[in-house]
């Protein structure tokens, strides 16, 4: 068991305290306290080290995820602005037929769409791990909320020949964040129809008990080939097949915000291939996160 730096602090007063009161009950003799005092400050040299080391793997830890995410950001946010100056350069530099020209300032347009997707979802990952208490608590019910994503997706579920069904008590009503939860299912939703492909089947089932629910929410599509890859799918701007998320849009931040909202309800989520073929995501979300 790790020892916080308070219990270090206790543990170490009450060594000193017992060792004078062994030095006092033992004989009293200089060489002896001499002994003790002498061992007193090795002691406090060996926790001014220890806390010295703790605090620069701290420090060094820190310093690695700030450098690799700023790496990452930057990384993602390369390609949208470079293919917009490309796309505008050509249409201020070169004589182009109406056309070309409109196909070119649409592209530039279809990137600055990239770019604001991603700054939305890195704003909003910021807000969930920073300030998760500006997020309101309501009543929210799964099966309303459900009904609500079909419809916002209807017209890309047509276009893939998806079928959307789910199978949720009618009672299954959860106290946390609106957005958050409907954040979940529809990035999701949204991972299945860029990556599982076309004319497959979402299904999502779901349950509950005192303190929980749970909730699977799979397709049965072309699921994951290399399993190495599932432990790693909520990592942020992590891809299976470099530029993948660019070449199937997205911002990349989609399942690292559905681990975020559901670590906000209190819950754990994992990913696994369906024996069927497919991939299925099992899920838990805290019934009352109001209730600590």
């Amino acid at each position: 068991m790790k020892l916080s730096t308070k219990h270090k602090l206790f543990f170490y007063i009450f060594l000193i305290f017992a060792l004078f009161i062994t030095g006092i009950l033992v004989a009293n003799q200089l060489t002896l306290y001499f002994t003790i005092a002498l061992f007193l400050v090795m002691l406090l040299l060996i926790h001014l080290v220890i806390e010295s080391f703790e605090k620069s793997v701290r420090q060094f830890r820190d310093h690695k995820y700030r450098q690799e995410i700023t790496g990452n950001i930057a990384h993602e946010l390369r390609t949208p602005v470079t293919s917009i100056r490309g796309y505008l350069e050509t249409v201020l530099e070169t004589q182009l037929d109406p056309e070309k020209e409109h196909y070119f300032i649409n592209q530039a347009y279809n990137q600055t769409i990239v770019l604001s997707e991603l700054i939305r979802d890195m704003g909003l990952i910021t807000k969930i791990e920073d300030a998760p208490s500006k997020f309101q608590i309501t009543s929210v019910c799964i099966n309303q909320l459900l009904i609500e994503l079909k419809a916002d997706l209807q017209l890309v579920l047509q276009e893939k020949g998806v079928e959307m069904e789910w199978d949720i008590p009618e009672n299954l009503v959860i106290q946390g964040n609106q957005n958050l939860l409907y954040s979940i299912f529809r990035n999701l939703a949204d991972n299945a129809l860029r990556y599982a492909g076309e004319h497959i089947k979402i299904e999502i089932t779901g349950n509950q008990d005192k303190q929980y629910c749970y909730f699977s929410f799979s397709d049965n599509g072309v699921g994951i080939l290399d399993e190495t890859h599932l432990d790693r799918l909520f990592e942020r701007f992590y891809r299976i097949n470099e530029g993948r998320t660019r070449d199937s849009g997205g911002s990349g931040l989609g399942l690292s915000i559905v681990k975020n909202a559901i670590t906000f309800h209190k819950g754990f989520i994992c990913a696994k291939n369906r024996e069927g073929g497919g991939l299925e995501f099992l899920f838990s979300l805290k019934t009352d996160i109001s209730r600590v």
